[in-house]
């Protein structure tokens, strides 16, 4: 019993030391901790459970990601990649790409060259052939790095970056989870689907590769000018070198030239747009690319050091026009006329035809001769080519017609240094609510215009001038860029901007609400146009035998797409018009009048001057004579020479040499202004007006091209192919075929439409006439060497605007110089007849071929060619003027015997014939049977003075014998009058 007893003691003494134990020295308890034993298999569960949790909601969430991403089809991958539509030139050689968002030329497997694929495969997705679309290692490290960085990281496959560059555009920069799981999903869809050499393809098909390329083939034209399959291993490898940073390192550049030392090694080429420059920046890559390849066994060492050795200017030979910094006049409107025949051919609307063109991936080959197109853009850039310019102007600096009214605003009237434009008094108002009233018919104009369906209001500046070191640049004016939402127009047609626009943040930079009570616009809130120098040119270059366009450029000093081509804008012709309207006309309707058996032309007397219907022979010809003097037409002294004065006689041939404006309204007065104009149309001229109260009909417009529309310079040059092509015009085209994606022909203009203009001796004759225009009159800058040329000069009133026109064996070509607002030059066209033949000169197509031989219905007669059956008739011009001498006390022819004479010339016909005297002296006669007298006046016998005898008694020297008078003329036999007839409609 005791032991026990001390037993329990013993215990209850431990436990009470133990308690007193756990009483620190403050009196705190302390409990004591307990100790548990792990247990492993509750704790396995545990976790099994928590990532079967995980598992669930990771597959839930990617389930849910999976569920609402777009479904795809690998079947429409190429329906998918828009492709680029390629442009040719002549020789097949590309010069431009137009694209919708990407420009971009789909190729096959079999097309790709081995080493371009194995570049690629090397330096981007070594493992390519081996695995099955994605890396899960990689994958799951781009988790953690979410969940500890927010973003993932790391490289992609190229399965990978296939469905991202295909299918995931809206968001393939986003580095978020979702997007890397969508992707893969994508991944897994393709690989299972297509092989690896589909998925290469479609790959190399849609990279980024910088210079406005995508995928391999457009790139390989960008770069090197060669398609993908001509590729060499150093080319190769620069592609794939690029896509880590294709804006960064793509292989060409465009700088501003200012920017660019003169010995900088890296140019390729300097233009008006500025300079390109081989960018180096991923040598070490692309030479990285190359190890790997040699690494891999992909190539030998042999072909690795002949790589690496390739420098990267060296094997670049780039596209020049990849870039928005050029213009683009042919290119545009070969695209225009495409599209415009693709709506035509397949009865398409506008829409359809542009994605076609846009879209679609055609092939183009166009009829553009780059040398000549070259030729002329660098001749454009050249001031020295170009007269000055006269502009008028007036008291605020502002330049003006000769009317007063302001064509091009100044500059410095609208904008102050810094670019910001403030209102004046009056032009607007600040509304209680915080809106602004911008009053029309002030400074801004306002025009109501239509945006998506509904109705816009556009405040637009004037035309506007800088003078830039005494060089004019007009300025087509600009737009206030004020969202559709905030602009409404009130009754007055004033334009109301809302006050919700100024308080938008995203405009609070656009208005300034100055301190005294003025309002400034920013140059944050509005847009100008181009800045275009002047004077401005046009030119177009057409090929004789088949209406190919070989150039086309619409102005000078220009850049970007969509510009105004002033090549297929009218503008007035002058004298240019002539060889239309004039001489052609009056050569083919007498040729046409012989032919039908009529005897002669009915010639008229307008009444209008002294020839009337005189001296024209039986029909018009070359060696017709037509006399430039004064012609009165409706009261008024009109048309006036080209430094003014009247040459008396002339031919239809000399007239056109000099440009005698005179002589060409008399000569289409004759022809008839009906005829005149339908034979105008004939060549092509498409803005000839005969309709309504304003037209053409009329020897302003048909003789000396003050037309009311004008003419351009692409149906100039047209209309002066006839001449060379013996009266036939073929139409124009700018393209001869367009393939679609596939190959197959969707266009066909390989031969366009022939059309007859004049028959072919009388387009010879007029051939000729036009060669002597250069030889030996208004077109002699227009020679070149080897090749005689034919053509014509024209100049408008006031020197507004200069042209040439002309042709050479094998092309024709027209070209403008003026202004794009009416002002005066300071020449006439001698400076477009130098240009033209300055460009001509230089292009090797303008320089081939032969005339063609002359037609057997020409013959020669009267000292000049004709067409036979339309000779005879005509006076020789040399006899048109006699010079007579005339006893100055009776007025009547002198005799031997007459002591005053004076010697007149008179004309053969008019007036001027009427009192040229007919008979001799009546009052100094001693012979009137061999002088005869009037009938009308009496006979004064004559008794000379007898000499006084001289004061020496030498024999006197014997008077000289006397001349032997001429004979009296007898006029000339009448020529039956002709039937009076009213004047040419």
């Amino acid at each position: 019993m005791r032991s026990d007893k001390n037993k329990n003691k013993k215990r209850s003494g431990k436990h009470e030391a133990a308690n007193a134990a756990a009483v620190q020295a403050d009196g705190t308890a302390v409990r004591k901790k307990k100790k548990y034993k792990l247990n492993w298999k509750r704790f396995l569960l545990f976790i099994i459970g928590l990532m079967l949790i995980v598992a669930v909601a990771v597959g839930i969430y990617v389930g849910v990601i999976i569920s609402q991403a777009p479904k795809i089809n690998t079947d429409e991958i190429y329906n998918i990649l828009e492709q680029s539509t390629v442009v040719y030139d002549d020789d097949g050689k590309e010069i431009d790409t137009v694209f919708a968002e990407a420009n971009r030329s789909n190729v096959e497997y079999k097309d790709l060259p081995e080493n371009l694929v194995n570049a690629f495969i090397a330096l981007e997705d070594k493992t390519f052939w081996d695995h099955h679309g994605f890396n899960f290692i990689r994958i799951l490290g781009a988790i953690k790095d979410s969940f500890t960085s927010g973003s993932i990281s790391g490289t992609s496959t190229i399965t990978q970056q296939l469905a991202r560059n295909l299918f995931l555009k809206d968001s393939m920069y986003d580095r978020t989870m979702k997007r890397k799981i969508i992707e893969a999903y994508y991944t897994v869809i393709i690989e299972k689907n297509l092989s690896k050499e589909e998925i290469i393809t479609a790959y190399l098909n849609t990279i980024y590769l910088g210079y406005q390329s995508y995928g391999v083939q457009a790139a390989a034209q960008s770069y090197f000018s060669r398609d993908v399959n001509d590729l060499t291993l150093a080319q190769c490898a620069a592609l794939a070198a690029i896509p880590q940073s294709p804006t960064a390192n793509q292989l060409v550049e465009l700088v501003n030239s200012d920017d660019v030392s003169k010995k900088d090694k890296n140019i390729l080429k300097k233009t008006s747009a500025g300079t390109y420059l081989a960018n180096d920046v991923s040598k070490d890559r692309r030479e990285l690319c190359l190890d790997l390849m040699l690494e891999q066994n992909l190539i030998s060492q042999k072909q690795h050091d002949k790589a690496y050795k390739r420098s990267l200017k060296k094997m670049l030979k780039p596209n020049y026009n990849n870039t928005s910094g050029v213009s683009t006049y042919f290119e545009d409107y070969v695209i225009d006329q495409v599209i415009e025949d693709l709506m035509e051919a397949n009865e398409w609307d506008y829409d359809t035809a542009w994605e076609k063109v846009y879209q679609g991936g055609l092939r183009i080959y166009s009829t553009l001769d780059s040398q000549a197109q070259e030729v002329v853009e660098t001749e454009f850039d050249n001031d020295a080519n170009y007269p000055g310019i006269i502009p008028r102007y007036d008291g605020n600096g502002n330049i003006v017609t000769k009317y007063g009214q302001v064509s091009l605003y100044a500059y410095s009237n609208y904008f102050d240094s810094e670019g910001n434009f403030t209102f004046q008094s009056g032009e607007c108002v600040k509304r209680k609510d915080g809106g602004l009233v911008i009053r029309a018919g002030k400074r801004l104009n306002i025009y109501d215009t239509q945006v998506n369906g509904e109705t816009d209001y556009s405040i637009e500046f004037k035309n506007l001038y800088t003078n830039e070191n005494g060089t004019i640049y007009a300025i087509s004016g600009g737009f206030i860029n004020i969202p559709q939402q905030y602009k409404t127009k009130n009754k007055k047609g004033n334009i109301i901007v809302s006050a919700d626009f100024f308080n938008n943040e995203d405009y609070e930079d656009y208005f300034k609400f100055n301190d005294d009570g003025t309002v400034t616009i920013t140059p944050k809130a509005y847009t100008l146009n181009q800045k275009v120098i002047q004077p401005q040119s046009a030119m177009t270059i057409v090929e004789n035998s088949t209406g190919h366009i070989k150039a086309m450029v619409g102005g000078r000093k220009t850049s970007g797409r969509r510009l105004h081509n002033r090549c297929i804008n009218p503008r007035q012709p002058g004298s240019s018009i002539k060889p239309l309207g004039v001489y052609s006309a009056a050569l083919q309707q007498s040729a046409e009048e012989a032919a039908s058996g009529q005897k002669r032309h009915e010639f008229k007397d307008f009444k209008i001057d002294e020839q009337g219907a005189d001296l024209w022979g039986k029909f018009m010809t070359p060696s017709s004579i037509v006399i430039d003097e004064k012609t009165t037409i409706n009261g008024k002294v009109w048309p006036q020479n080209s430094g003014g004065g009247y040459s008396g006689p002339q031919t239809m041939r000399s007239a056109m040499v000099a440009s005698i404006n005179t002589c060409a309204v008399k000569i289409l007065l004759q022809v008839g202004e009906q005829y005149s104009a339908n034979n105008i149309k004939k060549f092509g001229i498409t803005t000839l007006e005969t309709e309504g109260g304003a037209n053409d009909l009329n020897p302003a417009a048909l003789a000396l091209g003050g037309m009311t529309n004008g003419v351009t310079p692409l149906d100039m040059a047209s209309a002066y192919t006839v001449f060379p092509n013996n009266g036939t015009r073929r139409e124009t085209t700018s393209y001869t075929k367009v393939l679609d994606s596939k190959g197959e022909v969707l266009l066909d203009k390989t031969k366009t439409k022939k059309h007859r203009v004049l028959d072919a001796g009388v387009a010879w004759i007029m051939a000729d006439m036009l060669k002597s225009v250069v030889t030996s009159g208004t077109g002699g800058g227009a020679a070149i060497s080897g090749v005689q040329v034919g053509g014509k000069t024209g100049t408008t009133d006031d020197e507004f605007d200069i042209w040439f026109d002309g042709f050479t064996p094998n092309y024709s070509a027209s070209l403008w110089i003026g202004n794009d607002q009416n002002f005066q030059l300071t020449s006439m066209s001698s400076y477009a007849a130098s240009l033209w033949g300055r460009i001509m000169n230089q292009i090797d197509g303008a320089k081939q071929g032969s005339y063609k031989s002359m037609p057997s219905n020409v013959i020669s007669s009267g000292g000049d060619y004709c067409i036979s059956g339309t000779q005879g008739g005509h006076k020789n011009i040399k006899k048109l003027v006699k010079k007579v001498t005339i006893c100055t006390e009776t007025g009547y022819l002198a005799t031997p015997d007459c002591p005053h004479k004076k010697t007149y010339e008179f004309a053969t016909y008019g007036e001027d014939a009427k009192h040229m005297p007919k008979y001799y002296c009546n009052i100094h006669n001693l012979d009137p049977e061999k002088y005869p007298i009037d009938p009308d006046e009496t006979y004064i016998p004559y008794e000379p003075i007898k000499p006084e005898d001289p004061d020496d008694p030498e024999d006197p020297d014997k008077p000289d014998k006397p001349d032997k008078p001429d004979k009296p003329d007898n006029p000339d036999k009448p020529d039956e009058p002709d039937n009076p007839v009213e004047p040419a409609a």
